[in-house]
């Protein structure tokens, strides 16, 4: 395989057209609980994409959708995500354009957004047209990271913003309305990509890691001007939720990079943050997200100590966490990843099991995918809304390896040695993309 391809081609070859279906065949039953919609982007280049300049985290993506309701397969859809331009009362208070949609979905006020990397996220309707920009009732100057942070007992929405001229990193808190109440800048040095970030009751965990913005990669045209820097060091922020960010505290780790936070909760005047550390990005894989495997780690942020107290909860590869979205800022018991083993040219990620943590226990299940095929991130839906945490399914698009067809799986997620709950035969191929999310029927 041409390395110029490497994210064109096998798992990631895009789809060429849209399709509407409302007649899948289902292997097993549909829980009669799981009543909205599954969606899911990744990126989709169009046909005539210069391999040269493809970047799998900075692409034009597609956005996938599975209707689910009275145990029955309702409807399935994929559409291109189309960034809207910038309306002219915008164009003096945005610097960066609207997001390609690559990366991740969120839902928020009743709305559904796709965000990627430095631009502004995009409404999509309940159809996956693309509507317009994110409209909060104020700009978002230089849009939002991948990955925005709900509190549940608020209903607040926290989004993060990097950017490679100062501020270099701005906070933004928006209402359970969906309007924003609250925007500052945080104090991060240098300008650095900042993927995610966590979340507690009474804090905001942030991450100044040694990924650099890199102005030949932006003269070149790179669409993510961003490399790793030999010698760099990284460290982890703890500063309030909101007021002032003048009391940011900072406790060293090695250098690394964090692809994703699990979570994060307070113990007394500890922070605990569960992350999944990879030893870097952008330093030999400059196209994706292959620049060796996860492991699962948890930080402890003591105030008597200026560094974290790391403990490797699984070294095993893996990514993509998932957590019960009713707890994202609790302790938790349970937490699935998805297991990374190589494909078949040797690169990573192609998850071909799934894992079900207990943390509690320090224990480890399982969970084995259908022969063939490969998961990517998967998403997590109670049974219902006062259910136990962690009873409930988890459901994903799965890639075949040869095959012109992709899968739904919904599983039981109490039952890791189970057979799946249900299959969905879609109506063609799916290709490995990024994250999901879930949005119930009103």
């Amino acid at each position: 395989m041409s390395r110029s391809r490497r994210y064109l081609d096998g798992l990631f070859a895009p789809l060429t057209e849209e399709l509407t279906s409302h007649e899948l065949d289902v292997a097993g039953r549909i829980p009669a609980g799981l009543d909205g919609r599954y969606l899911r982007t990744g990126a989709n280049p169009r046909p005539d994409i210069d391999p040269e300049r493809h970047h799998l985290l900075a692409a034009t993506a597609m956005v996938h959708g599975t209707e689910l309701g009275g145990g029955r397969v309702l409807s399935h859809r994929n559409r291109w995500i189309t960034p809207p331009p910038v309306p002219p009362r915008l164009t003096r208070d945005l610097l960066v354009p609207a997001a390609d949609g690559c990366a991740g979905l969120f839902t928020h006020a009743g709305d559904v957004f796709a965000s990627a990397e430095m631009g502004v996220p995009c409404r999509l309707s309940p159809q996956l047209e693309t509507l317009d920009l994110a409209d909060f009732g104020a700009p978002l100057p230089t849009g939002a990271a991948p990955h925005p942070r709900h509190d549940p007992r608020s209903g607040e929405l926290h989004l993060l913003a990097y950017h490679f001229e100062a501020p270099y990193l701005r906070h933004h808190r928006i209402d359970a309305r969906g309007q924003l109440i609250e925007s500052r800048d945080l104090p991060l040095p240098q300008p650095g990509m900042v993927h995610d970030f966590a979340l507690t009751a009474q804090h905001l965990v942030i991450f100044d890691l040694p990924v650099r913005f890199n102005e030949d990669a932006l003269l070149d045209g790179q669409p993510l001007p961003y490399r790793w820097e030999e010698r760099g060091a990284a460290r982890i922020g703890l500063l309030p939720r909101q007021g002032p960010s003048t009391t940011t505290r900072w406790f060293a780790i090695d250098p690394c990079w964090v692809s994703h936070v699990a979570g994060a909760f307070e113990v007394g005047d500890r922070v605990v943050v569960d992350l999944i550390r990879k030893p870097s990005r952008f330093r030999h894989d400059l196209r994706g997200d292959d620049d060796g495997p996860g492991e699962l780690l948890r930080c402890t942020l003591d105030p008597r100590f200026d560094f974290a107290l790391v403990e490797v909860l699984d070294a095993d590869p893996q990514d993509l966490p998932v957590v019960d979205p009713r707890l994202p800022n609790s302790e938790r018991r349970w937490l699935w990843t998805t297991a990374q083993e190589p494909d078949d040219h040797g690169h990573l990620p192609a998850g071909r099991e799934l894992y079900r943590h207990d943390l509690g226990r320090g224990q480890r299940a399982t969970i084995a995918l259908p022969e063939d095929f490969c998961a990517g991130a998967m998403t997590f839906v109670p049974a219902h809304p006062s259910a136990p945490e962690g009873k409930g399914w988890l459901l994903g698009y799965l890639s075949h390896r040869s095959d012109e067809f992709g899968e739904m799986i919904i599983l039981d997620a109490t039952r890791p040695e189970a057979e799946p709950v249900a299959r969905i035969r879609l109506p063609q191929r799916m290709p490995l993309g990024s994250h999901g999310c879930w949005l119930g029927r009103p």
